[in-house]
């Protein structure tokens, strides 16, 4: 969104209706709290932003823990990496055929090398490595939904980008493969010498022929690996990097411990963090070196509070009848321990009906664990937060007439520790002509209220 409020600052710089449509300036003095220097000259809200994410360089965010977690199931969300060197390769049905169906492009077959296909739900790595695979979510259980012991930990790949999909010939017999591969989403993998058996039938497809394959190959490389997006890979442990992720599920019982905290916290039904090297087994999760937790819920709530530290321009707006403006607002957090989460946004006073804010999308970690279990339908004490709040002043369309003026920023739900950034208080010039005043509240769950005074003029 930034590329594309630069790319319109000359438009605004050639409205006459500069002022009243709000191209974004942020030139004015800003309000709040200011250099310790009182002889220094105000700073303008650009000048602040850029001394807070100075001050903020190169330190840690989140504080070190660890944790050892058990329940069934639990989910991480995240993009991961891991070295997967056996398990079960389960592929998904397949649209618009159905079939499970697993890909390999520019794989090396003994001394050919084409497109690999395979058929079947549950193919086995019997030898070498499938190598350093991107992982996109992981599932951990030790029971099925009905009470069937059947431990597992499933890995999803996470989509990969670039590169384009084979072009080829399909023999005769496998000429539905052809539309399974359109539909199918790459996997980063990187095979050496990989074997794999219990296929019910496999092919290598190359520019000289086709060669069948019986229920065992071994692949000497590949580029890439295609299946669906619901495919999985069923390992009995791994251990996982990550550099952000979310967990959390039916937690039963564990621990999560730093030395940051006054006390043991109770225990957390899911844990945010960065920097994390994870161990999974069926019904475990845990730590395998400290990693910098940002965020915890437990029972009683947010586990680690945070502190916005806002700034804004005061100076009042005046808007000629149905015009927009717009208040840019400066924030950071400021502890730079922990997430910030918003649980309302209220707005009072005379010009009320006229004042709106964006909110922004929750980050995609935390917003994939809440829907994954959710729609699982798993009890879990953390959707207790939920990621949408129910207020009349949020902003609806606004990008939609944002062509010719400063398209708003949104403000975040979901703020990661030491998040320096801005919104805007949206003012649409639909009230008759006058002075009208507004006070717009954004409180969080874990951090404490704060108010930005809006004040406006509409003229004829």
């Amino acid at each position: 969104m930034s590329n594309r409020i630069g790319s319109l600052a000359s438009v605004c710089a050639l409205l006459t209706l500069l002022v009243s449509l709000g191209c974004g300036d942020s030139s004015g003095p800003a309000v709040g709290a200011g250099p310790d220097d009182e002889n220094q000259p105000p700073e303008t809200l650009d000048q602040r932003r850029a001394r807070w994410m100075t001050e903020n360089a190169g330190l840690p965010h989140g504080v070190p823990a660890t944790f050892e977690l058990s329940g069934n199931p639990i989910h991480i969300s995240g993009k991961g990496r891991v070295q997967v060197d056996s398990g079960v390769l389960t592929p998904g049905p397949l649209f618009p055929d159905d079939k499970y169906y697993l890909f390999f492009a520019d794989a090396q077959v003994g001394a050919e090398t084409g497109l690999l296909v395979l058929e079947g739900q549950r193919i086995h790595i019997a030898g070498g490595t499938l190598g350093q695979v991107e992982i996109g979510a992981v599932k951990t259980r030790t029971h099925l939904e009905d009470g069937t012991a059947s431990p597992a930990v499933e890995l999803s790949t996470a989509g990969a980008t670039g590169g384009t999909k084979p072009q080829v010939t399909f023999p005769e017999d496998w000429s539905d493969a052809k539309s399974a591969l359109f539909f199918a989403d790459a996997a980063s993998v990187s095979p050496g010498n990989l074997r794999l058996s219990g296929f019910t039938r496999g092919v290598l497809v190359t520019a000289t022929g086709n060669t069948a394959l019986p229920g065992s190959v071994t692949i000497t490389s590949a580029r890439q690996m295609y299946w669906d997006s619901v495919s999985h890979i069923e390992v009995t442990s791994s251990t996982l990097e990550y550099g952000g992720f979310a967990l959390g599920g039916k937690v039963s019982e564990g621990s999560l411990t730093s030395p940051a905290l006054a006390a043991a916290p109770p225990l957390p039904s899911a844990v945010m963090g960065r920097e994390a090297k994870i161990t999974v087994q069926p019904g475990t999760v845990r730590s395998a070196d400290t990693f910098r937790l940002t965020q915890a819920v437990t029972e009683p709530g947010l586990l680690i509070p945070a502190e916005l530290e806002v700034s804004y321009d005061a100076t009042p707006l005046t808007l000629k009848k149905n015009q927009r403006g717009l208040v840019p607002v400066i924030f950071r957090e400021k502890t730079l321990r922990g997430q910030a989460v918003l649980s309302d946004l209220q707005v009072t006073g005379s010009g009320k009906e006229a004042v709106r804010v964006a909110l922004g999308e929750v980050e995609t970690t935390v917003e994939q664990l809440w829907d994954t279990v959710g729609e699982a339908g798993i009890a879990a004490p953390f959707l207790a937060v939920p990621l949408a709040i129910a207020t009349p002043f949020i902003a609806l369309g606004e990008w939609l007439s944002c062509v010719f003026s400063t398209c708003p920023q949104a403000f975040p739900v979901w703020m990661e520790t030491g998040t320096v950034s801005r919104f805007h208080i949206i003012v649409q010039g639909a009230l008759p002509p006058g002075s009208y005043g507004a006070d717009v509240t954004l409180t969080g769950r874990n951090y404490a209220a704060f108010t930005v005074p809006v004040r406006f003029t509409i003229t004829e």
